[in-house]
């Protein structure tokens, strides 16, 4: 569920809000904050999803949460209400990176609509298989507003983009143009799409100067890098997709041609099993550069780890490389899960944001170059960690697909789609009527055929049930309204629909009702989704003409097994 906090010293406002968020669709958790400073307090202390604020408030006023939020919480999107909807109010807010407001008074689905929209145009994405230069590109011809965070290694940046045009870019203590020729300089560099451009311009140089300045000096520092280093390079590479074998035999290469490489002995101590070995490593790479922030680290790991492993066997963490215990289920240095297990989702965030995300970083790379399954899977882990929920269906489900023959992985996807599936009581009802059977060995040919329309507006509660009824061999069709489902209808011929009640634009009955009215497609299974489980409801739904009722959140099976009724 996610959290919004509203930030307004009107009580009455702030108790409307509440009341119409709590009860929307999944609904969403909201706290609230009488001003400026006091938000920031909570900011600072909770996991916030969504930001609605006033302009006008006492202690600290709407404009320096703003310039606050843009500096510290630039990721979190933000709605603005004012009832002083000034001609300078607009170009004020735009400058600041804020492209939704609603005016006070507002009507509730209004203020629901604004918040679905501004979701919708900040949710977050990882790009896989682009370089920088030609994402930028991309972004250029498509005229995106958009902010991009850049990671290579222990570096973080930022790249403002307002219809395509390179405005604003800032890393360590660059700014500007300089900042964005520095990033595009990164080897392997890591995107991430982050939504909103909240930057005034101070880059006027086109895009295509810079990108040439930046690879002419990105070329001429590869050619004075030491030849043997690409050796190193290619080894950490190995090391980094888990080929740990190979990885050792190029570094004991590299390293009797460079013996004095701190980089080569850390590396070699983060990939043998031996505690001996590693040891003695990491003591080699501290002689050659004692201070360097990686090797103190690294030091730390090593001596945790000697107090808490106790099994003879060991492996490493693949999101830190400390040294754990064969059937550890949480890396005891970085409090990473590394697999989904029954206590997972009980304390989700508590494990180390930065080492999760250089992470994410290496094994976005690794599948960049190669097809790597257990890439895929410790990546899928890694953003789960992050509570990047879309991010990880989405690389479970083709984990699941280039393996299907390991259960392991099926079964981490399983448990997944059951817990997001409860998140989003699985009581349904059925209209009287025999119940279908489900045929013999020819049904499994036969489902692959069939076509399910999914009418659901929100995103996650449809990949849910696409990838679960997609596991079953059906052919799914994703509408987000009513409008658009209509369409589909027309368009696809689907055996059975799931259609959820509370929907934008027209909702769940009235497009049941044109269903069944329609002589082609009154006879189409329907059943309904809701958050929403009562009497009413089920009567109303059984009144338009329903098949069956489910109620959310439901488990994944209860799904299979309403729709194996009817189709």
């Amino acid at each position: 569920m996610k959290t919004i906090l509203v930030v307004d010293d009107d009580k009455m406002i702030l108790r409307l809000a509440t009341e119409a968020l709590i009860s929307y669709g999944e609904g969403f958790n909201v706290i609230t904050a009488s001003n400026g400073q006091e938000a920031l307090d909570i900011l600072n202390s909770s996991n916030i999803d969504f930001v609605i604020t006033d302009i006008k408030m006492p202690v600290m006023d709407g404009y320096e949460l703003l310039s606050h939020m843009t500096r510290d919480h630039r990721n979190i999107p933000i709605l603005v209400m004012t009832g002083f909807n000034t001609p300078g109010l607009e170009k004020r807010l735009k400058q600041k990176g804020i492209l939704h407001f609603i005016e006070k008074p507002f009507e509730i689905n209004l203020l629901r609509k604004k918040i679905s929209d501004t979701f919708a145009a900040s949710s977050k994405g990882f790009i896989h298989g682009f370089t920088l230069a030609n994402f930028l590109q991309a972004v250029e011809v498509e005229q995106k507003s958009i902010t991009l965070r850049i990671k290579s290694e222990s570096r973080v940046g930022y790249l403002y983009l307002d219809d395509g045009v390179l405005i604003d870019a800032e890393t360590d203590d660059l700014k500007s143009e300089k900042a964005a020729v520095e990033m595009l300089c990164w080897n392997d560099a890591h995107i991430e799409i982050l939504g909103m451009c909240r930057k005034e311009r101070t880059i006027d140089t086109p895009l295509m100067p810079i990108l040439l300045e930046a690879s002419k000096i990105k070329d001429e520092k590869n050619e004075s890098a030491r030849p043997h280093d690409d050796e190193l390079e290619e080894a950490i590479r190995l090391a980094e997709g888990h080929h740990f074998k190979e990885a050792q035999a190029m570094m004991a290469n590299f390293l009797k041609k460079d013996p004095c490489s701190f980089r080569g002995w850390l590396w070699c101590s983060r990939i043998v099993l031996s505690v001996k070995s590693a040891d003695a490593f990491l003591k080699r790479a501290a002689k050659f550069a004692p201070q360097h922030p990686e090797i103190l680290e690294d030091l730390k790991k090593f001596d945790l780890s000697k107090k808490k492993i106790k099994a003879r066997h060991v492996r490493r963490c693949p999101f830190c490389w400390s040294l754990i215990e064969m059937k550890s289920l949480r890396c005891h240095y970085c409090k990473a899960h590394l697999l989904i297990h029954n206590q997972f989702f009980t304390c989700l965030g508590e494990a180390n944001q930065d080492i999760l995300e250089k992470a994410v970083e290496r094994y976005t790379r690794v599948i960049g170059r190669e097809k790597n399954i257990n890439a895929y899977y410790y990546l899928s882990i890694a953003h789960l960690n992050l509570r990047h929920w879309e991010e990880t269906l989405n690389l479970f489900h083709k984990t699941v697909k280039l393996a299907p023959e390991k259960k392991i992985f099926s079964d981490q996807l399983r448990r997944l789609l059951n817990h997001m599936a409860l998140q989003s009581s699985s009581d349904t009802f059925e209209k009287e009527k025999p119940v279908r059977k489900k045929a013999t060995s020819a049904s499994d040919t036969d489902t692959k055929k069939k076509k399910i329309l999914v009418v659901e507006d929100s995103p996650t509660t449809r990949k849910v049930i696409s990838i679960t009824l997609g596991q079953k061999g059906y052919d799914i069709i994703e509408a987000r309204d009513g409008l658009e489902a209509l369409s589909r209808l027309n368009e696809e011929s689907p055996n059975l629909i799931l259609l959820d009640i509370i929907l934008p634009k027209m909702d769940g009955y009235k497009i049941l009702s044109i269903i069944k009215d329609n002589e082609l497609f009154k006879n189409i299974p329907v059943i309904m989704l809701t958050s929403k489980d009562g009497m009413i409801s089920k009567w109303k739904g059984k009144r338009a003409g329903a098949t069956a009722y489910l109620t959310k959140p439901f488990k994944p099976e209860k799904l299979v097994e309403a729709i194996e009724k009817y189709i």
